[in-house]
């Protein structure tokens, strides 16, 4: 039986432009895609953006762990790295957990904005602003 906590990933379902700026000001370009895989269990996301002239790929699936109360990802990106998160969602605010790079946000109307950090061995540090734009008739 599918989890209503699922319902929480409807309004991500679409192509999303994907804007944002490093701390050291490199431009993030690109495009975010989230979809039901069938059943409604899984939800896919793919990450097509360019940072620094380089091409950053990467398909990421994200179920409900009942045990936990929490989703979980796991991502695998053009480069053959392999990165595993915890997300929770309350009301409009997500949080991503992963083990060098976290994230804070918020889900307004059409758009996501955050910040994402990076662990540094001692610290968390900032290491961009992102935002996603949902694109008309993507939905």
């Amino acid at each position: 039986m599918r989890n209503n906590r699922l319902n929480l990933l409807n309004p991500y379902i679409g192509k999303w432009k994907t804007e944002g700026l490093t701390k050291s000001g490199d431009i993030i370009a690109g495009t975010d895609t989230y979809e039901w895989v069938d059943g409604g269990f899984f939800l896919t996301h793919q990450v097509d953006v360019v940072l620094c002239d380089k091409k950053i790929r990467s398909l990421e699936i994200t179920h409900y762990d009942d045990m936990e109360d929490v989703f979980r990802s796991q991502s695998f990106d053009n480069e053959g790295n392999i990165s595993i998160s915890t997300l929770k969602i309350y009301d409009d605010i997500i949080l991503i957990f992963a083990d060098t790079e976290r994230f804070k946000g918020n889900f307004k109307a059409n758009t996501i904005e955050g910040i994402w950090e990076q662990f540094d061995g001692k610290n968390w540090v900032h290491w961009m602003d992102i935002k996603l734009t949902k694109l008309a008739n993507e939905q």
